[in-house]
């Protein structure tokens, strides 16, 4: 992502978390709303979101709990013991303000009154005091969920952008002086690899020498991953790439990225991560055309809570524009990529054009 995209995005966080911190009460619910509906639809962030949702914890049942039961205790004129916050990482903080704000959100179809007597209990869940009022318990709400879940998705931000900047930056550089080296390193291979794996080492090299706080981890229980990388918070990257060679077919090329996703799919599935990233390298003269999903920059495919970011690079010789002829445009689409998805064992067929 472009530096100015990934501030941009920054920018428009900041936009959105300010208006739920800043609203009037009266719009307290619906600004929670809004969003939330924001950010579970953002390349990016909704990848985020959906990690934070799907983490364990014991506060999910707690919050939920607090949602059922409240308004029945306030129906019966009942005291009701919400229970206290406790989170024993920052991600289970960042988990549990997300989840307040969807209980805050959940709100919206409720009657005022009963609005605030539950948002009062999530105050006491936040805080342990059981005679907080509703003004201090949106307060509440908006110093611990609101600025929590916004810090967080802000410092992740980083990881997942920082690295598209750096592989578009490898894109540029083989597309523009590295064409033909990378084609020879397809066909007589690299340390000792060849084909697919020696382009991974090439992909490799260039990203470790960018200085980017990553170790490098082993391969998973689907396979070996062709680069796998660890942040400084523990956080897996995942990076896999697949050869396109010249002369392929429609049904080469369709299967060959199908597989390319499915395996991404497989290594986020192994490690718990909400995305990864698929590299393309193609040497047909074609022009591959994917209608996947774009949005700052960023061109996608979701596939149920995983979210697989996509980068072709270019290596065909190709003559120069006055000699070239008519272009010929191969065009597939999401669903179609998705329908064909093959096994892994149909995968290791696939290192040859028919």
């Amino acid at each position: 992502m472009d530096q100015r995209l990934l501030q941009r995005t920054r920018y428009i966080l900041r936009a959105r978390a300010r208006r739920v911190q800043k609203c009037p009460q009266a719009l307290f619910v619906p600004a929670c709303v809004h969003f939330l509906d924001w950010i579970t639809n953002h390349p990016v962030l909704s990848a985020i979101t959906i990690h934070l949702k799907n983490s364990p914890g014991d506060y999910k049942g707690q919050i939920a709990k607090i949602i059922k039961e409240a308004p029945e205790a306030m129906m019966l004129r009942q005291n009701y013991q919400a229970g206290l916050y406790s989170a024993k990482s920052q991600n289970e903080h960042a988990g549990i303000c997300l989840e307040i704000m969807y209980a805050v959100a959940g709100l919206l179809p409720l009657p005022i009154e009963t609005q605030e007597y539950v948002i009062e209990n999530l105050g006491e869940y936040l805080t342990g005091n059981n005679l907080i009022e509703d003004k201090a318990a949106i307060e509440t709400i908006r110093d611990v969920a609101v600025d929590g879940l916004y810090e967080y998705l802000d410092e992740q931000l980083d990881t997942r952008n920082v690295l598209y900047a750096i592989l578009l930056k490898y894109k540029q550089r083989s597309e523009w002086y590295h064409k033909s080296r990378l084609r020879d390193i397809q066909a007589n291979g690299l340390e000792g690899k060849t084909g697919e794996r020696a382009l991974a080492v090439d992909l490799q090299e260039y990203v470790l020498d960018q200085g980017v706080e990553f170790t490098v981890e082993p391969s998973s229980v689907s396979g070996e991953v062709d680069l796998m990388l660890r942040d400084p918070e523990g956080r897996y990257i995942i990076i896999d790439d697949k050869y396109i060679p010249a002369g392929a077919s429609r049904s080469f090329i369709r299967d060959k990225i199908s597989s390319g996703i499915n395996q991404v799919v497989r290594y986020c599935n192994d490690y718990n991560e909400p995305d990864g990233f698929l590299v393309t390298f193609t040497q047909t003269s074609d022009t591959i055309r994917l209608d996947l999903e774009e949005a700052d920059g960023l061109r996608y495919i979701k596939l149920g809570e995983k979210t697989i970011y996509y980068l072709a690079v270019d290596i065909a010789e190709l003559p120069s524009a006055s000699k070239a002829g008519r272009a010929n445009e191969v065009g597939f689409s999401a669903k179609e990529l998705v329908n064909t998805m093959p096994d892994e064992s149909e995968d290791n067929a696939l290192t040859s054009p028919p």
